[in-house]
């Protein structure tokens, strides 16, 4: 059962990639991606029972599965010669676009890769692939969340082209690359050999490189080639890397190193803190750390479908799911203590210059970049609680987003502006959107809602660490202010509402509400959600500590020496939430008419849509100008990033200083 759940979760993504290429016709194309949403959803759901069914641990060795052939050996094979067929590809985009440093980042990786192969006496795992909770909850949020997206494209990108007036559609081509790319990052999450992870890693480069150019104007590939150069530079880490793990180990197999099958070899012990460090620099980049996240702000220029995509469930978990599997090799040391700060940095940063954006999918995306610091800082901290609020955070922030992004482009081709100034008045015009993003930002700032939850453990976690503690606390503090801001501003409307019906895609509409419904579902247990998913992956890397975190009576609690001495039940908060939002309309519909008084604007209110015109002494229409503070005179980008990035930079050469 394993085997085929794994060669769905791997191959179905590619079959359905090739379906929408070979066949072009838009009817076709929408069957494939609702057949293959539903199926990665029930696969996803499979991978629960039968890794429970495991006991937790599902090893896929070839040998056992097909004895009378060496399959995994022809795998491997098949890897290799698409390695080199990706780098040529890499080398042809770089001499195409006149890019040469793309040309040299791939040779960079390229050479390194060849002689490896060649000459390093290369040793490959008898285990293919190795799924543990850690794997399982990436394959989940990739499953699950990505598919729903896909779902959402069907709708978005009909809309998007009309609005680009495109003479052909390049749907096609779009919708090949993202099932690609959800295909590619299932078997980055759940191969055990490095090598076969390295490969997965690249695709999901070069995907995002498509994907970013996707509208083929000059913004959308510039910023597509920035994001490319970035991520190569990390693939030359990842590579260098992978050299120096074998030259300490012996062995490319990562389950081996973690369960201790493989020790450190003789005379290479100070090798393995190198090998760490550069793994994790790549993560780095793949999650958009400072001094790296301009391509993931880049990325903006994309069509939301892959904004969410990238910024979501897939590309940037790909990196703290590699910070978070090397966490135990961060616990207590120097190391994980600069890479800590490296990530409560990033979070700080990215939370202090989204306060000076009001472009929402900028705010998105420097939301992004903070949460991922977040989730890099708890797993270079390592100690139980943080890896707790490291897998939770990767959760609710995956759904939360991913809702949040696909909001912003549906209010985007509702009212042609993605700027939070314009959205003023949008309940009346789009009430089921405003509706659901505004649940969305609560769900990133407010209890119940899981975010705040991680949040508060992360703060738990690094009480050890003051640095770690106050950089978590302030940019904690950072992020009320966007978040406040963007919620007041929707909400804000006339005292003489004209709601109208919302007239949506079935497809965008259906993946809002999957998505809002996810929101809810995994805040309200997010007892059995931590004890399902991620208490075991703590429980099989134990650490000395003795606080520890245990879902309970539907909330997540400390305990120390077996007593419960803090936490939140989110049950209990969602059930006072619920009574408010029926008693609140009801005492708002009891109040009397003459105790609403309309406002003053020095002439006559009109009944507009937006809410916020007058009729003036001259009988002309104005508007009232209301806008929030955005302080760009101390936070702003101009101001901010610069620093940030010599700051964030400084702290990386100290990382490598001291490992070296």
């Amino acid at each position: 059962m394993e085997f085929y759940l794994l060669a769905l979760a791997i191959l179905l993504p590619v079959l359905s990639a090739v379906l929408c290429f070979v066949v072009p016709k838009p009817m076709f194309r929408n069957v494939v991606v609702v057949i293959s949403t539903v199926v990665m959803i029930f696969v996803a759901g499979m991978f629960i029972k039968v890794l429970m069914d495991h006991n937790g641990r599902i090893e896929i060795d070839f040998s056992h599965i097909f004895p009378s052939i060496d399959l995994g050996l022809y795998i491997d094979l098949v890897i290799k010669v698409l390695d080199f067929f990706l780098f040529a590809f890499l080398l042809y985009i770089g001499i195409k676009l006149k890019k040469p440093l793309i040309v040299i980042l791939t040779l960079l990786q390229l050479i390194p890769l060849l002689w490896f192969e060649i000459f390093g006496d290369l040793k490959e795992p008898h285990t293919a692939f190795v799924i543990d909770y850690l794997s399982l909850v990436m394959i989940l949020l990739i499953s699950i969340i990505g598919p729903i997206i896909t779902l959402f494209a069907v709708g978005y990108m009909k809309d998007h082209e009309h609005h680009l007036h495109l003479v052909k559609s390049r749907q096609p081509r779009f919708f090949m690359i993202l099932f690609a790319f959800l295909g590619a990052m299932n078997g980055l999450v759940m191969a055990n050999n490095l090598l076969w992870m390295y490969f997965f890693w690249e695709v999901t480069t070069l995907c995002s490189f498509l994907l970013i150019s996707h509208d083929g104007n000059e913004q959308s590939v510039k910023n597509a080639v920035r994001a490319l150069w970035i991520n190569l530079m990390g693939g030359v880490a990842f590579i260098f890397g992978i050299i120096v793990f074998y030259k300490a180990f012996g062995t490319l197999s990562i389950d081996d190193v973690f369960t201790g099958k493989a020790v450190i070899l003789e005379n290479t012990f100070s090798l393995f803190p190198i090998a760490i460090g550069l793994l994790c620099f790549a993560a780095f980049t793949k999650s958009a750390q400072f001094p790296f996240q301009s391509w993931l702000l880049g990325a903006m220029v994309a069509p939301t479908p892959v904004s969410a995509l990238l910024h979501s469930s897939t590309m940037v978990k790909a990196g703290v799911f590699l910070v978070v599997r090397l966490s135990p090799f961060l616990a207590g040391n120097v190391l994980g203590k600069i890479v800590a700060v490296v990530g409560g940095f990033t979070f700080l940063a990215g939370s202090a210059i989204a306060i000076s954006q009001s472009n929402a999918k900028r705010v998105l995306a420097y939301s992004t970049i903070a949460n991922l610091g977040l989730i890099v800082c708890c797993a270079g901290i390592g100690n139980s609680i943080a890896l707790g609020a490291a897998i939770l955070l990767m959760i609710f922030h995956a759904v939360s987003k991913g809702l949040l992004f696909l909001c912003v482009g549906t209010i985007e081709h509702g009212i042609g502006s993605r700027d939070i100034e314009d959205m003023q008045g949008l309940m009346k015009k789009m009430p089921f959107t405003t509706v659901v993003t505004v649940i969305g930002a609560i769900s990133m700032l407010l209890p119940p809602f899981g975010v705040l939850i991680t949040k508060w453990l992360a703060i738990e976690a690094s009480i050890e660490s003051p640095i770690v503690m106050i950089l978590i606390i302030v940019g904690s503090a950072f992020t009320v202010v966007f978040w406040t801001k963007w919620i007041g501003i929707m909400l804000t409307m006339s005292y003489k509402s004209q709601y109208k019906i919302e007239k949506l895609d079935f497809s965008v509409k259906s993946s809002l509400t999957l998505l809002l419904i996810g929101v809810l579902a995994c805040s309200i247990g997010v007892g059995a959600l931590f004890n399902t998913l991620v208490k075991p992956f703590i429980g099989a890397h134990p650490m000395q500590l003795e606080q520890h975190v245990e879902g309970y009576q539907g909330g997540i609690w400390l305990t120390k020496g077996g007593q419960f001495f803090g936490g939140f039940s989110s049950m209990y908060f969602f059930i006072i939430v619920f009574v408010l939002m029926i008693t609140i309309p009801i005492f708002l519909k009891m109040a009397k008419p003459e105790r609403i008084k309309l406002p003053y604007l020095c002439g006559e209110n009109t009944n507009d849509i937006r809410g916020l015109e007058f009729v003036s002494p001259g009988d002309k229409v104005e508007n009232v100008i209301v806008r929030n503070y955005y302080m760009s005179g101390f936070f702003g980008e101009n101001n901010l990033t610069l620093w940030t990035n010599i700051v964030a930079g400084a702290i990386i050469l100290i990382m490598f200083g001291v490992v070296i």
